[in-house]
């Protein structure tokens, strides 16, 4: 009967997180619950049982510290694969600090007390508290636009906001007799924010700027303005496949991924790749899936690269001189050398580094740093068609959803509401950003804010209503 039951209650323990909603710290406190009841109820034993040192127990033989051992190393282990598949329990990126602190924590409770339970509770009430203490809040100071504020008190109440600290919304309306209306949630339009693969979507512009001076062709291979590529397969790729994410490159070289995998963690930086490492992990390049649409961070920075060499600038510069400055976007610059933001948090509250990057490597990817007052003045721009490289905008490619094509990094999507967006997000370790225009109806949305939220979901909600 007893094994009949411990049976019955494992199998509960085990399907009570995909019933129960429960994440895995809790499934683990449950468990702890399970077995006590267990031990109480069924077995006649008092709980205290728990509490005996395993060597006078259950592991008084090698089996059972092999299950010691299995347990303490599983747990963590555990974490960090779920954390990798992502869904319900989270990003390696964002969350997998909380396994490097459930293993430290189980670590140094066994070596004190020897006693498995106690060490499995130990741990997860420890991580639990953490994460519950370090799970960003909405901040409550409120500034600016009274209409804008009434519109994310909407979205509040719809839970779009859940999971953001400081947030700062700029809406754009050519034809509204105020075109700019700014407003935050403790930042406002001046807060400077990592705004992440929005950078993508400013080289886009800057990349068609180009080509309407002559500088560049897309036909043409990458390797024709970065010669370092020369004879790879890589450098064949043009700056057309660049621009549309058809290059067949993998979205980051290996070495930054090997460098990201203990640096997130950490909430370190790892994009600290030099231009000999990049071309390195550019040369490495398989190409597998050439032609067909994936997502790269590396392409986008070999392509900004490439119309830096053309123009005979830096990339940051050449963003000043081409896009920032004549926009009049004075708070906006290349996050090179030295940080502009403080750092902010991942989603569970983890604080992060700045991405500080090269100047001559993954920086046209992710190291653009701005503005909602700034990005309102690109928007505005690009709504009256009188920015840097408009073809940017228009598209050329299909993606892998049937309802989004894209141009110059930028995607266009035709929603449910009947309307056509151009847009494109960001999204850094501590940062998140989104920029949408409704290029028909004159308006435009853009969302910043401190925590490495996707904030595609709260920009395209604030601009469907809108229509």
């Amino acid at each position: 009967m007893p094994v009949v039951a411990g049976v019955g209650l494992v199998a509960v323990w085990l399907l009570s997180g995909p019933l129960l909603g429960l994440g895995f710290v809790q499934v683990l406190l449950l468990g702890v619950l399970l077995l006590a009841s267990f031990q109480t109820l069924l077995l006649r034993r008092s709980p205290r049982s728990l509490l005996t040192r395993d060597s006078a127990s259950f592991a008084h033989g090698w089996v059972g510290k092999l299950l010691v051992a299995a347990v303490l190393i599983g747990i963590p282990a555990t974490m960090v694969l779920l954390s990798v598949s992502g869904g319900r329990y989270g990003h390696y990126e964002d969350d997998s600090w909380k396994a490097l602190l459930m293993l430290v924590v189980l670590a140094g409770a066994y070596l004190a007390s020897r006693r498995l339970v106690l060490t499995v509770l130990i741990g997860a009430v420890t991580v639990g508290v953490v994460a519950a203490l370090a799970s960003p809040n909405l901040a409550t100071d409120r500034n600016g636009n009274p209409t804008v504020l009434a519109h994310l008190d909407r979205q509040s109440s719809r839970g779009t906001l859940a999971g953001y600290q400081n947030v700062a919304v700029a809406e754009v309306n050519l034809d509204g007799a105020q075109p700019v209306q700014l407003a935050g949630i403790g930042a406002d339009d001046t807060t400077p924010m990592e705004v992440g693969s929005v950078t993508k979507a400013m080289t886009g512009l800057v990349i068609a700027d180009a080509v309407r001076r002559g500088e560049i062709r897309m036909d043409a291979p990458v390797a024709t303005y970065l010669p370092q590529l020369a004879g790879s397969p890589a450098g064949a790729v043009t700056m057309h496949e660049l621009v549309t994410h058809t290059s067949g490159y993998d979205e980051f070289g290996t070495a930054t991924l090997r460098r990201g995998a203990w640096k997130a963690p950490l909430g370190q930086n790892f994009f600290t790749a030099g231009m000999n490492q990049m071309t390195e992990e550019t040369r490495d390049q398989a190409l597998s899936g050439r032609g067909s649409y994936a997502y790269s961070t590396l392409g986008s920075a070999v392509a900004g690269q490439a119309v830096a060499a053309a123009a005979n600038m830096s990339y940051p510069d050449l963003m000043r001189t081409r896009l920032f400055e004549p926009i009049g976007m004075s708070h906006t610059a290349i996050q090179v050398d030295q940080a502009l933001v403080t750092g902010g948090r991942s989603r569970t509250g983890l604080p992060v580094q700045p991405w500080v990057m090269d100047a001559d490597a993954y920086s046209p990817g992710a190291a653009a740093v701005s503005t909602t007052g700034d990005l309102a003045k690109l928007a505005t721009a690009l709504l009256e068609g009188t920015a840097p490289g408009m073809a940017a905008l228009e598209p050329t490619t299909a993606t892998d959803t049937s309802n989004k094509r894209i141009g110059n990094f930028w995607w266009t999507s035709t929603w449910g509401t009947g309307q056509t967006i151009t847009h494109h997000a960001g999204q850094t370790s501590g940062y998140a950003a989104y920029l949408g225009l409704d290029r028909a109806g004159r308006k435009a949305v853009i969302v910043l804010g401190d925590v490495g939220n996707d904030a595609r979901e709260l920009g395209s909600q604030m601009l469907a209503d809108r229509k």
